[in-house]
């Protein structure tokens, strides 16, 4: 286990080079703030294309190819949907 000794030194003390060389760390105080350019960013304008193609093809034989006949019931209720959505944020 290593030793930790810490002593204040006075104000007004003076450190040779020797002195400094075995100094480490330490308070850095204020951090440095060197300018940035500034970026201009417009997000406001946009350009979207958005296509839904579909085909729905429903043949209903039901009753093709039958003579004389009564009662045949046939039903077909196709439905189908599509969304065209933009999220932005």
């Amino acid at each position: 286990m290593s030793k930790l000794m810490i002593a204040d030194l006075s104000a007004t003390q003076e450190l040779d080079r020797r002195s400094m060389s075995a100094v480490r760390g330490g308070y850095l105080g204020l951090p440095i703030y060197y300018p940035t350019p500034s970026v201009k960013v417009d997000t406001t304008n946009f350009s979207a294309e958005q296509l839904i193609g579909q085909t729905n093809n429903i043949v209903s034989n039901t009753g093709n190819d039958v003579a004389f006949v009564s009662g045949i019931h046939s039903s077909v209720n196709p439905v189908q949907t599509a969304k065209n959505t933009i999220n932005f944020f």
